[in-house]
């Protein structure tokens, strides 16, 4: 292992990848995570060569003090980058002002131990232990999951915590004025992997949020943006394939259609927000009377839909009363007043007449029908291949 060559590759590799993160920066509408992550790469390089300056410079102001400030400050931008990836939602309590103020401490306490060029070096190694071990914490938030990237960017951050430490007893031991001995090349291949792992992952950054953004464009194209579900065409994709799984193995399939009473009458009277309302809590309610295998999407309006694999037409209409019974025990209360919400139910057994889902929920929303003309508030199943279709004017 030849260190100098290592360092100056390094150098023009953390200066080209600043420069990427600049560019990015400007072309993703001034994202701050790109900004801050730009400025570590370019401080840790610029810390790097001041601190590689020391075999040929005697300035320990800049090559020592300055130099190690620098890199001190690169995994502190870093994770401030990671806090802004993260977003507001994430309650992280780390802003710039006090990251400015943690720096500033941390830099008096660098101050303190100046004299001593091996505690200076070890304080600096240990502190920014500290930013890799918090760095680590934020990383297991990111809302990215179970993609390669953020496993590999955690990996990376704790192994750069383990390697911090291990630096800084090397420091303390005295180990970089082992010229000759069995600690020398401990110390390089030490010195060699933090610059590794720096370098590492600063390049996973953009990865990590290229995959963030390919699974939000995914999820928004799957889910309704007001209540959470899915929405239609992933209702249709997810619950065809279980459609057709039911078919290859033979076991009972049961699709059940969802639609609020009155709910015009919320909107005219309540106003559209307050009927957002009632929309969200229905769908909490409905989520927490369902299994984790079972699909509920909102169709569009005030209709739900809920595909049943596994369960047949005398369980699945105890399933759907249950869920009428949830409904109606919680009412959306606004300024103290409590405003209804029913629902009526219209469900439908797989049969061999059936070609896929669309062919059930069309069957479920004509006893859907027969559920509102009786009452609502009620379950009616469809248990007849032939079922007229619903008169002009269906109630509401």
């Amino acid at each position: 292992m030849h260190l100098p060559t290592l360092i100056v590759i390094t150098l023009i590799l953390n200066a080209l990848l600043g420069l990427l993160m600049v560019v990015i920066y400007d072309l993703s509408k001034r994202k701050p995570c790109f900004l801050h992550w730009a400025l570590s790469c370019l401080v840790f390089s610029l810390g790097i060569a001041l601190a590689s300056a020391r075999v040929s410079i005697d300035l320990p102001l800049v090559t020592y003090g300055l130099a190690n400030l620098m890199l001190l400050a690169a995994p502190i931008l870093a994770i401030m980058g990671i806090r802004y990836f993260i977003g507001a939602d994430v309650p992280l309590r780390m802003t710039r002002s006090r990251s400015l103020v943690l720096f500033v401490l941390a830099s008096v306490l660098l101050s303190a131990s100046y004299p001593d060029k091996a505690v200076f070096n070890a304080m600096t190694s240990m502190l920014m232990a500290g930013c890799f071990a918090i760095g680590a914490l934020w990383i297991r938030q990111l809302p990215v999951r179970n993609t390669t990237p953020r496993r590999l960017l955690l990996a990376l951050y704790v192994a750069h915590t383990v390697v911090m430490l291990i630096l800084a007893g090397l420091s303390l031991s005295d180990a970089p004025e082992a010229s000759t001995g069995n600690r020398s090349w401990v110390y390089e291949l030490v010195l060699a992997s933090h610059i590794l792992l720096t370098t590492g992952t600063a390049m996973l950054f953009p990865l990590l949020v290229y995959v963030a953004t390919e699974q939000r464009l995914k999820r928004l194209a799957n889910q309704d943006e007001l209540t959470g579900l899915y929405n239609r065409r992933a209702f249709f994709t997810i619950s065809d394939g279980l459609f057709d799984e039911s078919v290859r193995v033979g076991t009972d399939f049961c699709v059940l259609m969802v639609d609020l009473d009155y709910f015009k009458q919320v909107n005219d009277q309540w106003g559209h927000a307050v009927g957002d309302q009632c929309l969200q809590l229905t769908a909490r309610t409905l989520q927490t009377q369902l299994r984790e295998q079972d699909i509920l999407a909102r169709l569009g309006g005030e209709e739900f839909a809920v595909t049943l694999p596994g369960i047949d037409a005398q369980e699945a209409e105890d399933i759907a009363q249950r869920l009428c019974r949830c409904l109606a025990h919680k009412p959306l209360m606004i300024s103290g007043q409590a405003i209804a919400i029913t629902a009526s139910v219209g469900g439908v057994q797989r049969h061999k007449d059936h070609a896929n889902v669309q062919d059930m929920l069309l069957q479920a929303d004509h006893a859907l029908y027969s559920a509102k003309s009786k009452g609502r508030n009620k379950v009616i199943f469809h248990h007849s291949a032939q079922t007229p279709a619903p008169e002009q004017g269906a109630p509401a």
